[in-house]
């Protein structure tokens, strides 16, 4: 539930940028520059996009403790558990997205809202920072763990279902549907927001012409959070 809402953050914060400002006139100014930062900008879009990735991250440990400890209790995310992970994937999206908010400026000649940052390397490190704690460290971390389940389930466990009980068998194909699942989402993830990270990276550091690059990542962001849920359901 937490990442379905994670997921239509995005899209709901996503749709000003792209969508509403074409149907009025942007005020410039102070007025511009605050409504940029607030909604026009994407900033609480990006917000969102930042939980959902803490989301998944947590999911895979989940399945990997489900899978090689299935008696043990330290990786079950119990209702307690779920009071600190919830806000704590919240707060995460708000604290990485702090230089979003400081250099988000309305560029009159553009438009459009931009990230203006004030010193140049501000712009660099921020989207370093992005780069490696939400895109480059989650895909490791989850390309790892999902790799020790798949040969857990689909190699170790393989010689032990021909001697075990019908029940445990079952419990096995369930096990493999849905990390079957979890997967193709962060198969998904990965590809979607390496791409949109690489992106601004190249842009803080090189300083490219970034339009069609810049739409096309966020379009693999917003791709990201609408396959989700198909692939849940």
């Amino acid at each position: 539930m937490n990442l379905a809402v994670a997921d239509m953050t995005v899209a709901t914060f996503f749709a000003p940028q792209y969508v509403l400002t074409h149907s009025f006139t942007h005020p410039d100014g102070l007025t511009g520059t605050i409504l940029c930062r607030i909604l026009t900008g994407g900033n609480l879009g990006w917000i969102g996009a930042a939980a959902s990735v803490f989301t998944l991250v947590v999911t895979s440990i989940e399945r990997y403790y489900a899978v090689l400890y299935p008696h043990e209790n330290n990786g079950r995310i119990s209702n307690r558990k779920l009071k600190v992970i919830i806000p704590c994937s919240w707060i995460f999206g708000v604290v990485i997205n702090i230089p979003g908010f400081i250099c988000a400026n309305y560029v009159k000649a553009e438009q459009a809202c931009a990230y203006v940052c004030p010193e140049e390397w501000i712009g660099q490190l921020y989207s370093s920072t992005w780069c490696l704690l939400v895109a480059f460290l989650p895909v490791c971390l989850m390309t790892s763990l999902y790799s020790r389940v798949v040969f857990t389930l689909w190699f170790k466990s393989a010689k032990s279902d021909e001697n075990s009980s019908q029940q445990l068998q079952g419990v096995m194909k369930v096990r493999k549907r849905v990390t079957l699942m979890v997967l193709i989402i962060s198969f998904i993830f990965g590809v979607c927001w390496l791409t949109d990270s690489a992106n601004y990276v190249a842009y803080y550091f090189f300083s490219y012409p970034a339009f069609l690059p810049y739409a096309a990542s966020n379009t693999m962001i917003l791709f990201n959070s609408a396959i989700n849920p198909v692939v849940y359901a």
